[in-house]
């Protein structure tokens, strides 16, 4: 990370005025509430380079404080797309220093289910800070695998269930236990797999809830 006494100018993304009118807090407070607005400081973020998403890191922290909001909420999107061990470290601490405030989730897990092992669906719903929710969702038929997969990392969960409609339309869901939907999903991931070779995008990310995170690798 850059020596503190040799930073340069803030890079655009937080080169704006400062207070609760200043653009760059408002967009603070938004991405803390707004699936739309974490998503958009996220890309603007992974877009810069090493040197700048690090000073952006800092300005987060600091126009936070400024603001009098917390700043776990803004950096949470930030770490799930940093891919440099050192600024996901400063990301991380930062996010401890304030005992994770605002990153309690509102939100519980759920499953909405259609059909059997035979031909199916499922949704994942699954709770990351507030009522921020990642998505998963999976269609199948035993004589093809998996035929359609999506997944969202980022969505408020009142718009969680709407999912369903880029899954066959034909299908009925209806919300059951998380587990019983597990029950279901495994074995036609299993299948899947030893057919295809890989496992459908996006399953990665639950894979710790069908223990086959390890087997994969």
């Amino acid at each position: 990370m850059s020596n503190p006494g040799n930073r340069g100018p803030r890079p655009p993304l937080a080169n704006t005025g400062r207070g609760r009118a200043g653009p760059f807090g408002a967009l603070l407070a938004a991405a803390a509430r707004d699936p739309a607005a974490a998503r958009g400081l996220a890309l603007a973020y992974s877009s810069l380079d090493l040197i700048a998403r690090a000073k952006i890191v800092e300005a987060v922290v600091a126009d936070a404080r400024a603001e009098g909001i917390s700043a776990s909420a803004a950096l949470a999107p930030l770490l799930a797309v940093e891919e440099d061990a050192e600024v996901a470290r400063a990301i991380a601490n930062a996010i401890s220093a304030e005992g994770g405030i605002g990153l309690e989730s509102t939100v519980g897990a759920r499953a909405l289910v259609a059909g059997d092992e035979l031909r199916g669906g499922v949704l994942l719903v699954r709770p990351l800070h507030g009522t921020f929710v990642e998505v998963l969702g999976l269609a199948w038929r035993r004589d093809a695998g998996v035929t359609h997969s999506l997944f969202d990392p980022l969505v408020d969960d009142s718009a969680a269930s709407a999912h369903v409609s880029r899954l066959p339309s034909d299908l009925r869901f209806e919300e059951m236990p998380m587990s019983y939907a597990i029950d279901l999903l495994a074995p036609v991931l299993w299948a899947h797999r030893r057919t295809n070779g890989a496992l459908p995008p996006g399953v990665e990310r639950f894979a710790d809830l069908f223990s086959i995170a390890s087997p994969l690798e």
